[in-house]
């Protein structure tokens, strides 16, 4: 019965979603620290630029998430650890910066924190 591996992916591409909001809200606080003056010019294109990057990597992670099949897995824990490492060697692959993997490793461990990582699926 596949659905706890089911629900891991749905909600590990929730939390990645989540993140890219996280990242586009922080490129509109630092949009308006530089329209009040609070940052430099430098500082502020330097900040989206990396905002940008970080955010291009997110969204070309998230549509590979569908790229895997729970039926596939024994376990939810077997899951996670390829999502793990796929995505890992696609960051390297895309030169994503190391943020993005450190993203994708809070979200995988919070998500089998929440469903009790057990592997009885």
């Amino acid at each position: 019965m596949p659905g706890r591996r089911k629900f891991f992916l749905v909600m590990f591409r929730a939390e990645l979603e989540d993140s890219l909001e996280d990242i586009e809200y922080l490129g509109e606080i630092y949009e308006r620290r530089y329209r009040n003056n609070e940052i430099t010019n430098y500082v502020y294109n330097e900040n989206e630029a990396f905002l940008h990057h970080e955010a291009a990597g997110l969204k070309n992670l998230i549509t590979l998430i569908d790229s895997f099949n729970p039926e596939d897995f024994q376990t939810v824990t077997e899951l996670a650890q390829a999502v793990d490492v796929f995505l890992k060697k696609r960051i390297e692959e895309f030169d994503n910066p190391q943020v993005v993997y450190g993203i994708i490793k809070r979200k995988i461990n919070k998500i089998l924190a929440y469903i009790g990582q057990r592997d009885s699926d």
